[in-house]
Parts: C-alpha cells; sequence; structure tokens
C-alpha cells in the first residue's frame, strides 16, 4: 500500500496563514500525514517567532493529519522546545521528532535528523547544530545559552534496513555538480563592515537575497554559486547504504530532485534512490513524497496553481 508525505518547510517572510492553503492543497493530492521539514519560525513585523511557530503548529494541529516536527537553521532552543511541547499536548496529531527520531512502518522507516550545520541569528549559539563531534545533547554556552546538539552517526543505530529508510533533514548531503539539491547562491564577505549595528567579519556566508540587497548597497560581498550541502553527510549516507533523502534549505534548488548519481529523476517516477528538495514555502512551493515498499516517488507542488 503506497502512503503519501506532504513536505512544508522554510517558511521565512511569509505570512503563517499561507499554511492553511498549503495544507488544502496537499489534501486534495491525497497525502496521508505531513513534515514540517525545519525553518518554520518567520520574520513578520509585529510577531514574536515563538508565536509564529505556535501559529504554524497549531494550524497543523487544525488540520488532523499526523504532522512530524524538526527544526533547521533558523529555530532558537529556547523557543523552539516549549511550543512544541505545548502544542503536542494540544493536538494528539503534532508529533516531536526528538521524541521519535524513527518511525518503523511495515514496508519503510522515517528517520529525522534535526538542525543544521549552517544557522542564523540567534540560532547560531542558541539553535540545533547538527554535526559530526558532538555528542547529542544540550550544550551551555559561556552565557548561559543552551545549544542543542544532533550528531549525524545516531543514524548508525537508528537505520537498520537502509533500503527501507527514508532521512527527513533539513540540511543535504553535499553533491559535485550543478542542478543538485544542494546548489546555493549566496555571497561571502570580503572584508568587515557594519549592517544594523552588527559587524560581519569576512569570510561570514549570506543567504543569497540578503547579500545581493547588501552588495547593490555597494558592501563588500562576493556572490558565488556552488555545493554547499553537508559532506560528512554525503559520507555517512553512502557508507551507510541510504539512498532516499528529503531536504530544504537550499531555496533556490527547491524542486530539484535526482538520484545518488546525479540523473534527474522525474515527477511521479518510483525509484530506489532519492534526493529531494522538496519545499520552499516562501518560495510558493511544497512537495509530496509516495513511498511503495523500498521504491519512493515525488510531486512538486505549486500553490499558485491552487489559488
Amino acid at each position: 500500500m503506497t502512503t503519501t508525505y506532504g513536505i512544508i518547510s522554510d517558511l521565512h517572510r511569509i505570512d503563517y496563514r499561507a499554511v492553511i492553503p498549503a495544507i488544502q492543497a496537499l489534501e486534495q493530492e491525497g497525502v496521508d500525514a505531513l513534515v514540517l521539514n525545519g525553518d518554520l519560525v518567520g520574520e513578520q513585523s509585529g510577531f514574536h517567532t515563538h508565536e509564529y511557530l505556535a501559529a504554524v503548529l497549531d494550524i497543523a494541529g487544525k488540520s488532523g493529519f499526523s504532522t512530524y516536527i524538526l527544526p533547521g537553521s533558523h529555530e532558537e532552543v529556547q523557543e523552539f522546545e516549549p511550543v512544541v511541547r505545548q502544542l503536542c499536548s494540544q493536538h494528539g496529531n503534532i508529533i516531536n521528532t526528538f521524541q521519535h527520531p524513527k518511525i518503523e512502518h511495515d514496508d519503510h522507516h522515517l528517520v529525522f535528523l534535526q538542525g543544521s550545520d549552517w544557522r542564523a541569528g540567534n540560532a547560531v549559539k542558541k539553535g540545533y547544530a547538527l554535526q559530526d563531534e558532538h555528542e547529542s545533547g544540550f550544550y551551555k554556552n559561556e552565557e548561559g545559552d543552551e545549544l542543542r546538539v544532533v550528531n549525524m552517526n545516531d543514524l548508525r543505530r537508528q537505520v537498520t534496513h537502509p533500503e527501507r529508510t527514508i532521512v527527513f533533514s533539513h540540511v543535504p548531503p553535499q553533491f559535485n555538480f550543478d542542478g543538485a539539491v544542494d546548489v546555493a547562491e549566496f555571497g561571502e564577505v570580503i572584508k568587515p563592515f557594519k549592517v544594523n549595528d552588527e559587524i560581519l567579519e569576512a569570510g561570514s556566508v549570506l543567504p543569497g537575497q540578503a547579500a545581493y540587497s547588501l552588495v547593490q548597497q555597494g558592501a563588500p560581498i562576493a556572490l558565488k554559486k556552488q555545493n554547499r550541502g553537508n559532506g560528512a553527510l554525503r559520507r555517512l549516507f553512502a557508507e551507510m547504504g541510504i539512498e532516499k533523502s528529503i531536504n530544504g534549505h537550499f531555496h533556490e534548488s527547491a524542486g530539484r530532485a535526482h538520484d545518488q548519481n546525479g540523473k534527474v529523476v522525474e515527477d511521479g517516477l518510483f525509484v530506489n534512490s532519492l534526493f529531494y528538495n522538496a519545499s520552499c514555502l516562501d518560495r510558493g512551493m511544497v512537495g509530496m513524497v509516495s513511498v511503495d515498499d523500498t521504491k519512493v516517488a515525488y510531486e512538486k507542488i505549486d500553490l499558485r496553481k491552487y489559488s
């Protein structure tokens, strides 16, 4: 029996109410469950991030769909954790993936890898760090703030049948070709400069849209385009035989899909190997992944077609 998951991620500056038509479109397409795959906090004027996150999760809770929640590169521990606890208590269909990092179905397994190797704003010191150095857990910095580390090597004990496993991670593994799910357009600071009372040091990396805007204002930033996925994660996947990964994070690559060798995978085609950048809601895109035994297929959902 085929099971279909709807994926929503990367909300950022949009009105949180855009989640409603996104879920409606996925429901119309026949999804069985939802995965909110990171960067679920907004940057809207007049909203605190915890209020925005609570509103998003409340919408998902009221949808009735089983909804798996994981943080990405913008969530902060002191805001994300209590909001998720509260909304999980209000809605039994919302599932905290820290408490349930693996879900086993008869013909497939879901494994959730939370956090990001690159984080923004306060999340740099107070977010969710995806890495392969320190053990998973909470770590306090000098200011007393908590960083939650997610060690990707936890997959070694979580993944028991790689051919049946689908890994959901905000960050994709790194590839080495143009058109991959991890291709990013970004800016690298050439020399230090000040913006909004903050000093950006040389070597700092800014997302594409922010970098372009600052370059137009004369900022010393070099615009670049390259594969920015996680190399350690790619090596771990190859070692373990993991060939199905659903990601977000790099907005300009949303909707791309290919196999482990870089061959483009067509919409609706069931395959054994799939790397899919499924969603960027602030660009009007969400996605679907259908599972049938050891094979998976995807479908891009352009929400402009449902308006």
